[in-house]
């Protein structure tokens, strides 16, 4: 359902405002969830803009969070998020924006944060920046299936992750045959878990009975093959192990490409490609520690004519 004033009003030049509402069921019939959401997109006289959106699931039955086992009840969850950008027009303009998420139980946050700057000191070049940071905590994040197929164990934590990102664009028409385009992207992210926990109901009414967090008699950490070992039944032996889900994740991918039309229909390409990854499993966020650890990494480089 969707509600659209097009002719300039008050100080709207137009205003746009709809709303969805969408199920899913599985082959047998049963209803898996419920979504809603509503969407508003409006530009002033002054030629900013502004758009955001509310979306609602309600609690909601999940087949595949135990990756093939049976399955979770979800509680429901609620995001938010809003834009603003000035008038794209000038040789100056920005957007930024906001996304809020949570759910029912407040056992998944998500707060995420991006904004962008546009230069165009001239026609023909375009200079922009766009930088993102995001932050998430969700008690039950799936880590590893332990145990037997007769008895399988789904382990899971409370990740505490954080993710960061710049993208810069150049893009430069030095005349009509004749123009450089470079493309950057640091990428950082980094995960560290804690609460370890097996889920021991998915289906409870109660969202803190459909797992257990293991007591410090039950979960050790083995420093030497860098991995958790289980003993459930405290009888001195271990009864499963899996690996430090502990991450840092460290990627830069850059293009320069020159392209030149020198005969009508006759382009030739110039190519740079770069990339640099790392990774690491001590899990702690450090934009300046993660930085220097990327490019201190050996980059792979690609360089095409075409």
């Amino acid at each position: 359902v969707a509600y659209y004033i097009r002719n300039p009003f008050a100080i709207f030049n137009n205003f746009y405002l709809n709303t969805n509402y969408w199920m899913y069921w599985n082959f047998s019939g049963k209803l898996l969830s419920f979504h809603t959401n509503v969407n508003f997109n409006t530009q002033f006289k002054n030629r900013w803009r502004m758009n955001g959106n509310f979306n609602r699931t309600e609690k909601s039955t999940d087949v595949t969070m135990l990756r093939g086992g049976p399955s979770f009840i979800r509680p429901g969850e609620f995001g938010f998020n809003l834009n603003v950008s000035s008038d794209q027009s000038k040789k100056v303009f920005f957007n930024i924006g906001s996304y809020r998420g949570s759910n029912d139980t407040r056992s998944d946050i998500i707060r995420a944060y991006w904004a962008s700057i546009n230069l165009r000191p001239m026609n023909s070049l375009t200079i922009s920046v766009s930088p993102e940071y995001q932050w998430e905590n969700n008690q039950l994040q799936y880590i590893n299936t332990s145990g037997s197929d007769a008895d399988p164990k789904y382990i899971f934590g409370q990740l505490d992750m954080t993710m960061c990102d710049v993208v810069f664009r150049v893009n430069y028409t030095i005349n009509p045959e004749l123009s450089i385009e470079y493309y950057g992207q640091p990428f950082l992210s980094a995960g560290r878990y804690t609460n370890i926990n097996k889920i021991t109901n998915p289906v409870a009414n109660k969202f803190d009975d459909r797992y257990r967090i293991f007591t410090p008699e039950e979960i050790g950490f083995d420093g030497e093959t860098n991995s958790y070992k289980i003993d459930e039944n405290n009888d001195g032996l271990t009864d499963y192990t899996f690996g430090n889900p502990d991450f840092n994740f460290r990627q830069f991918r850059s293009n320069l490409v020159i392209r030149w039309e020198y005969l009508p229909g006759s382009t030739l390409y110039l190519v740079w490609s770069q990339g640099r990854t790392s990774s690491d499993t001590n899990g702690l966020f450090s934009y300046q520690t993660d930085t220097k650890d990327l490019f201190r990494e050996v980059p792979h480089n690609i360089f095409l004519v075409k």
